[in-house]
Parts: structure tokens; sequence; C-alpha cells
């Protein structure tokens, strides 16, 4: 199967599911041609640098899924199936249901080309020639760990997004509310989303309460909103956070643990990054951009994206990226990177696959 037959096979399910991030078959084309130069280059050896190249995909591909997101499972299969791969697919149990309606969208002969596994399979691992890890760092070191050196190793460890607000002088009731969006899709449970909004330390007090209540308010309008179950030890593990807050004297808004979608804003002064616990909860940190740098050493090299709220100074971008942001983009689209965006700052496709040079001169290759 050509490369241009499996876009169009994929063309209906990136529609129907557009949190994938792919519109459609343009977008795949798109990104085929920008990764690897050419939209023939899965199938045929193309004119590169003097010489003719090929791209070649892996024979069968190990999906490693993350339990606390599916859309991260939908994005890699398609992707797999794009070029043209078996995908086995280990996959937890909190994101099995969307993963198993995913693969009945899709066409019979790429759905063919889809094993789900429900726990570790040594033959399938040992059979694949890539191996494609979600997860904590634990879990991408074990497998990393149990994956030859023969074989390609690609994985997605833990990260973290962050706000960067600045200084306030008027409250932006619009860029607050797409602020809100960004922090309540997918329950702030992936590595788009953001655990802090940061606030340079000068800014008025009265001002910065004022931009918290506003966010609060944000917050409680969307907490009606489908979201994710939240179990008894995800409402203890807020409880523990909120309590732990106002004991060192932290202000907090908050909604009933009881609600839907439970939502908690936090105001503090603290010296280094600290996660929250996700599911709505978001710090709002008060930094002086003098010791930035040293507030962002606990996640130095774990930046994910960025999310600016109205303008962000040189000087603080390039804070950012030494500490090893990858992304930055304006609030309300921290969860929908563009099509073409580079997963954790490396190409998505040709992370999957290895090339063939020919070069010799007289004599024409056919793959």
């Amino acid at each position: 199967m050509q490369t241009l037959e499996r876009i169009e096979m994929l063309d209906a399910i990136c529609k129907l599911f557009p949190e994938i991030g792919f519109r459609g078959k343009e977008d795949l084309i798109r990104l085929v041609e920008l990764e690897l130069k050419s939209l023939t280059a899965l199938d045929d050896f193309f004119d590169y640098g003097g010489a003719k190249t090929k791209a070649i995909a892996p024979r069968q591909i190990y999906h490693v899924l993350a339990a606390n997101l599916y859309v991260a499972g939908f994005q890699s299969v398609l992707l797999g199936l794009l070029v043209g791969s078996f995908n086995v697919v280990q996959c937890p149990q909190p994101v099995t249901e969307p993963l198993l309606r995913f693969i009945s969208l899709l066409p019979k002969k790429l759905k063919n080309q889809v094993k789900l596994c429900f726990e570790f399979n040594q033959e399938a691992f040992e059979q694949s020639d890539c191996i494609v890890v979600f997860g904590g760092n634990r879990t991408i070191e074990h497998f990393k760990a149990l994956t030859p050196s023969d074989k390609r190793f690609v994985g997605h460890g833990h990260k973290v997004s962050l706000i960067w607000v600045g200084t306030i002088e008027n409250i932006n009731r619009e860029k607050i509310t797409l602020s809100a969006k960004d922090i309540s899709l997918f329950n702030q449970l992936g590595c788009l989303s953001p655990q802090s909004m940061l606030i340079e330390e000068s800014t008025p007090s009265t001002i910065i309460l004022s931009f918290c209540e506003a966010l609060a308010e944000s917050l409680s309008k969307r907490s009606s909103e489908k979201g994710f179950d939240i179990n008894i030890e995800e409402l203890a593990a807020i409880k523990q956070l909120r309590d732990c807050a106002k004991a060192l004297g932290w202000t907090v808004w908050e909604s009933s643990l009881t609600e839907i979608n439970p939502w908690t804003v936090i105001h503090r002064r603290s010296n280094s990054f600290e996660p929250t616990c996700g599911y709505r909860t978001i710090y709002v940190d008060s930094v002086d951009k003098t010791k930035l740098k040293e507030w962002l050493k606990p996640i130095q090299g774990m930046i994910s994206t960025v999310g600016v709220f109205e303008t962000i100074p040189d000087d603080i971008v390039r804070l950012f990226i030494n500490a090893g942001a990858t992304r930055f983009c304006s609030v309300g689209e921290m969860q929908q990177p563009s099509a073409f965006w580079h997963h954790d700052g490396r190409n998505r496709i040709e992370d999957l696959v290895r090339w063939v040079d020919w070069e010799i001169q007289n004599q024409d290759v056919k793959s």
C-alpha cells in the first residue's frame, strides 16, 4: 500500500477525532512532505544531496501508552499507520475504551494493522523493530533498558507546561478565559496542561488577587463541561493539596469537591516549581524574574509548552529555552498544538523511520 493510499484512508478518522490535531489528509500530506522531504519517501528513492535516498518504516511498532491521556495513543497509532507499520499497542485500562472505539472506526485494511494488548507482550515486543513509550521517567527508563541497541526507541516522558503572565496592569478577562480553557481541557492530566501561571513579583497584591478571582470565576463557568471521572483517591489528593496550601498561608479559591469537575486556584510565593495534583488545580505563582532561572531548576529539561498570556520579554524566552522548553504559544492554544509541532522537540514521523542512501551514479534503483 502506497503512502497516499494510507493517507486517503486516514482522512475520515482525522475528521472523526479532531483532538488528534490533524484536520484531514491535507495535514497528513504536509507532515510527510515536511519531515521526509518527499511525499513518496516511503515508497521509492528520490533525489537527495546529489544522490538518492528512501525512508524505511518499521515493520512493527510496539506502543506503550500512558494511563492518563488517550489522545497520545490516538496520535501514536495514527502515525504508525501513516508510515505503513503493523502496530502492537500495550493499552492500560483507563484508556482502553476510547482506544477500542478509535480502532473500531478505522477502515478494515488499517484496522488489521493494529493489535491491542492489555499487559506486556514479550513476544510482540521482541518482534518489533521500533518501540514507542509514553509515561513517567521510570517507565521510559524501564523499556529503554529492555530495548536492544539495534531497535529504534522513542520515549516520551513526563513533561511540564507553564503560563507566563508577567506584569499585570489590567485584568484581561478574555485571556483569563482562554487560560481557564487550557487548564480545564483533559482535566489538566497531559504534558500540555499548565501547572502554574507565573506573575512578576512586582505586580501589586490587590491586582494579583483580582486576577485570581477572575480565573476562579472562569474555571467555575467551565466546571459543568464533560470531564474525566475522579475517583476517591484523586479527590483526597486535591483536598490534601488544598489543606497544605492553607496551612502554609497561601490564598485558595476552590469549588466543592462534590462538583463534577472541581477546580482550585492557589496564589503562592515559592522559591521553586512544584507540581499540582492536576484536575483543574492551578498555582498562580509570584516570581522574581531575576530568580526565574533558579525557580525552573526542578524542571530543567522537562518543560514542554510555555503559554504566553499577552507578551513575553526576549530575556525570559531565552531562560525558558535554556531550561528546555520546546514550544511557545498563546494561551487558549496550549492543548491544541499545530499538526506540525515537534513533539518533545523532535519530528514525529521522522523519529520512526531509518534511511537508505543510493550513491551509484550510473544505475537506477527500484525499491
